[in-house]
């Protein structure tokens, strides 16, 4: 019987929360810790009957137990990830970030067969970026364009989430959404020109999450950029069954070109019109199982 990989999740907020649910229904993960910094939190107070240990003193508290867990989740916020950093590479793990600190490898699960720097790497002491819920939705469909399209020089991507489903920590880290977004973007497309938008939608019923990708480009075969998005699609499906076109590629202008996704949440821990935290949660997931998968550890038989 193959070993579990043992993981902590410091962070009890909403997408911690999500994680968790997600994780303790996987064959793949055993949580041994949960954090936070609020003892009164429901959420840790919850979480903490379902994890062996659980701190409300931060990462700091889960010290004594570094040698019973083989890698972290950081959900708390882009301010924060640094310092957590430092203290998680000296106790030689690897943390999936899932904040847009801009500190780790970015990392798109999807993408790592063709573009081989966004997947995971050799080494068991590594920082995985998430990067950002629209850099997660967004990125299949600018690597659909990318391998379609000569002399691209610029993108756009606008995210719409409703607005009941963007915390206090997105909400504080907006500005850092933006560049960590844009510069996932860039270097996709071997560019210096993205912009990054981000909507939250007060609309009652809740919307799902959408986000739209237009690219500038002197050419653009945009059959094979269909053929490409859908080929992404059946592979992010594997472990985000809600992300689905919403308009395929098409032609804005005679150099300009665009098309939407949408993602709805699984419904884990939180309603199903969250997307935006079902599908950076789902690639934090991934990625933690292609790295344990890759290195040989909390998976060996």
């Amino acid at each position: 019987m193959a070993k579990k990989t043992r993981v902590a999740i410091v962070g009890t907020g909403n997408i911690g929360s999500d994680l968790a649910e997600r994780i303790l229904a996987s064959d793949d993960f055993d949580l041994v810790a949960v954090a936070g910094r609020r003892a009164q939190s429901q959420n840790l107070s919850r979480l903490s009957l379902r994890a062996k240990y659980s701190s409300s003193e931060g990462l700091v508290g889960l010290k004594p137990f570094a040698n019973e867990i083989d890698g972290f989740f950081d959900a708390t916020s882009a301010f924060d990830h640094r310092a957590h950093w430092d203290l998680i590479q000296s106790w030689g793990k690897w943390v999936v970030d899932l904040t847009p600190s801009k500190i780790g490898k970015p990392t798109v699960p999807v993408l790592a067969d063709d573009f081989p720097g966004l997947g995971p790497a050799s080494s068991l002491i590594s920082n995985y970026s998430m990067v950002t819920c629209g850099g997660q939705s967004s990125a299949p469909v600018i690597a659909a364009f990318s391998r379609s399209s000569k002399g691209v020089s610029e993108v756009e991507i606008s995210s719409s989430i409703s607005s009941d489903s963007a915390g206090p920590a997105t909400r504080h880290n907006i500005d850092n959404y933006v560049q960590t977004t844009e510069a996932l973007a860039r270097s996709i497309l071997g560019i210096n020109r993205s912009k990054a938008i981000l909507v939250l939608n007060p609309a009652d019923p809740p919307p799902m999450m959408r986000t739209t990708v237009t690219v500038g480009a002197s050419a653009v075969n945009l059959e094979l950029a269909k053929r490409y998005l859908y080929q992404y699609v059946e592979r992010i499906q594997m472990y985000i069954p809600g992300y689905s076109v919403a308009v395929e590629p098409f032609f804005v202008s005679a150099d300009c070109v665009s098309a939407t996704v949408s993602v709805e949440g699984q419904g884990f821990y939180l309603p199903k019109h969250a997307g935006n935290l079902d599908i950076i949660n789902a690639a934090a997931v991934e990625t933690a199982r292609m790295h344990a998968l890759k290195n040989h550890r909390g998976t060996n038989v």
